[in-house]
């Protein structure tokens, strides 16, 4: 299963889904999530309304964390251009509408549908697309 970065930021900080997320991922125990996610898991964190730490701080926790639980910090196993042309037609297909996937979500979207496994997020848009998302 592919983590997204709000599955990561509802954890860590214990939002009010962190428990349903953290049940699938003891469901799903070989997850992995992109340096991107982490990316952004890390700038959300670093926020004053989150953890108010310096960004290298966030990096430092998040990584501890994934590594906690076994979450692999990894590219895809589809080449990069497998993964650009997927998020490219996630952009295009969900990209058009007033609500649409950011530029990180069409990449999140890009290593769950090109590698056929769920997505963990709770996005409502991500949650649109025609990949698996969880939890429910």
């Amino acid at each position: 299963m592919f983590v997204d970065a709000c599955a990561i930021v509802s954890i860590m900080s214990q939002e009010e889904d962190a428990e349903d997320y953290a049940a699938a991922l003891e469901a799903n125990p070989h997850s992995f999530t992109s340096a991107m996610a982490a990316w952004e898991a890390c700038v959300i964190l670093a926020r004053k309304d989150k953890f108010d730490i310096s960004f290298e701080r966030a990096g430092e926790i998040v990584c501890a964390w994934l590594g906690e639980r076994g979450i692999e910090l990894r590219n895809s196993k589809q080449t990069a251009e497998v993964i650009l042309k997927t998020a490219l037609d996630a952009a295009s297909r969900y990209g058009s509408s007033r609500h649409k996937l950011s530029s990180f979500d069409c990449f999140h979207y890009a290593h769950a549908r090109a590698e056929g496994i769920p997505l963990l997020t709770r996005d409502s848009i991500l949650r649109q697309t025609d990949v698996t998302t969880f939890p429910e």
